[in-house]
């Protein structure tokens, strides 16, 4: 290859790098959530910061939160990004977490997980024994096997679709709602007024490279050379849970 191209290649990728700040933010388990860099909220009627919160316990790399001693409880864990969470163009955002719900009760989504850009776009997810479902969505409802603990990861590109995967197999094809929250994710105990008994062995999320870029860049830029066409490339995997993907448009 010739150097020109060389340095046209790095040169292009590099601008692609450097288009948002990328991060990682990782929880695994191992201790309670605010001693990893999270904020706690909790509360319960009479206000927040009152009462106990869930029960909670780390055993074995799993946190355990157990509010079905009260339907009042509330207690979740947040880490907030202000103008930082969106993807830049080439980035892709990603969410996992890996969990099982033994029980719940009351009305309302308890145990969920809820996801805000930087523009306010939103995702909240109901988490149940035998189901999942999107609170801003209609009629998303999907089933899973009650009883084990099941892989979620989310993608996005644009924090205006997204595709949700389940234990590594495309469950859903969604979009984000308009609403109020900014630059956040949280998740665990989400409400008062409904009760849950669930396991966490981890929340990750961030924004990372989108998977394309690179082999796209140096496949177009010698596909020029070789023959001046625009060679296209398929993504490779996201992650060794995941597939490969290919962008929504």
């Amino acid at each position: 290859m010739q150097p020109a191209l060389v340095c046209l290649i790095l040169s292009a990728f590099g601008s692609v790098l450097a288009q948002a700040e990328q991060y990682w933010i990782a929880y695994e388990g191992n201790d309670l959530p605010e001693n990893e860099g999270w904020e706690r909220h909790w509360g319960n009627d009479d206000g927040s910061h009152e009462g106990e919160g869930a029960i909670r316990t780390v055993q074995d790399g799993i946190l355990t939160m157990d509010s079905m001693y009260d339907l009042r409880v509330y207690d979740y864990a947040c880490h907030y990004l202000y103008g930082q969470v969106d993807p830049g163009p080439g980035e892709l955002f990603v969410a996992e977490w890996r969990v099982t719900v033994d029980e719940t009760i009351g009305d309302g989504r308890d145990s969920m997980l809820v996801i805000a850009s930087d523009g306010a776009m939103q995702l909240a997810f109901g988490l149940f024994p035998d189901h999942i479902d999107s609170q801003f969505e209609e009629e998303v409802y999907i089933p899973i096997t009650p009883g084990v603990f099941h892989e979620y990861r989310l993608l996005s590109w644009d924090m205006q679709t997204y595709d949700l995967y389940i234990d590594g197999d495309l469950a859903h094809e969604g979009t984000f709602w308009q609403g109020a929250l900014e630059s956040k994710l949280a998740w665990g105990d989400g409400v008062r007024g409904a009760a849950s008994l669930a396991h966490w062995d981890y929340v990750h999320f961030g924004v990372v490279p989108e998977p394309c870029s690179l082999s796209m860049l140096i496949g177009l830029c010698v596909g020029a050379a070789r023959r001046r066409e625009c060679v296209g490339a398929v993504p490779p995997a996201v992650g060794a849970r995941v597939g490969a993907t290919e962008r929504r448009t």
